[in-house]
């Protein structure tokens, strides 16, 4: 246990060590070098951008995790149905998933105009965008947790028990957990683009509009700080699915005993 906790706090140490030389070499170059400002600002640029509008920040960073988090939600819930529906019911399985993976090919970018002529240039759109993109890993994740099982225990338990649901409850379900876990780490990235996407089309708040606006007026070090909250949200939301993750899976997440 000591081992782990000290490999832990290197590993942190490590990586806090690596960004600060990065942040530093980054301002020295661009002091050295005078690039101008519009053109690629320093840390300290974006740093005084954070202290002078970080209340405008929020606002449009929370109106972001809005959309994404609705939109995982969203498609979360389904995902799990379509997945379940698909494994048991031989009609969604020819219909369905065939219809979900040829959505699954379609460019993103190039479905979001549509939703703005179906449900509205409001937050809908961008959680339709967001909901898109997150279902399919979860769907094919989920399939593959429900059916990748060993055969002799599947065979036990239907000895066992003739009920269809209890196979699921008591057998597929718990063994599908860490699949769906797997993809929703990915999901809940491709949620945030999704939501991204949407903002750039159709946005008037949230981060992807801040992006696009600031780079219509050269403001670069807007720009780069709406980047830097949009990769603390996204990370933020990875880490709320890990920690899950592990509260809900403490077995699949135990360490052997040395």
């Amino acid at each position: 246990m000591a081992m782990n906790e000290g490999g832990r706090i290197g590993r942190v140490v490590r990586i806090t060590i690596f960004y600060t030389v990065t942040l530093l070499v980054w301002e020295a170059l661009v002091r050295f070098l005078q690039v101008p400002e519009w053109l690629f600002p320093a840390p300290s640029h974006i740093i005084d951008v954070i202290a002078d509008k970080n209340s405008v920040m929020l606002f449009h960073t929370l109106v972001t995790l809005q959309e994404t988090i609705l939109g995982f939600a969203l498609a979360l819930v389904m995902g799990i149905l379509f997945a379940i529906g698909i494994i048991h019911f031989s009609i969604l399985r020819d219909t369905l998933y065939p219809t979900l993976i040829m959505f699954n090919s379609f460019p993103k970018i190039a479905i979001a105009p549509l939703f703005i002529i179906w449900i509205g240039i409001g937050i809908e759109s961008k959680i339709a965008n967001a909901f898109l993109v997150a279902l399919f890993p979860i769907v094919i994740n989920m399939i593959m947790g429900l059916v990748d099982m060993d055969p002799e225990l599947l065979e036990l338990v239907r000895a066992m028990s003739r009920s269809r649901w209890v196979l699921f409850w008591k057998i597929r379900l718990p063994h599908s957990l860490p699949y769906l876990f797997a993809a929703c780490k990915m999901a809940v990235s491709f949620a945030v683009i999704g939501a991204i996407v949407g903002e750039f089309i159709s946005g008037r708040t949230g981060l992807g509009y801040l992006v696009l606006s600031a780079n219509s007026q050269f403001n670069t070090p807007l720009a780069f700080t709406a980047l830097f909250y949009l990769v603390l949200m996204s990370l933020g939301l990875y880490g709320v699915v890990i920690l899950a993750e592990k509260l809900m899976l403490p077995w699949y997440h135990r360490e052997p005993a040395a």
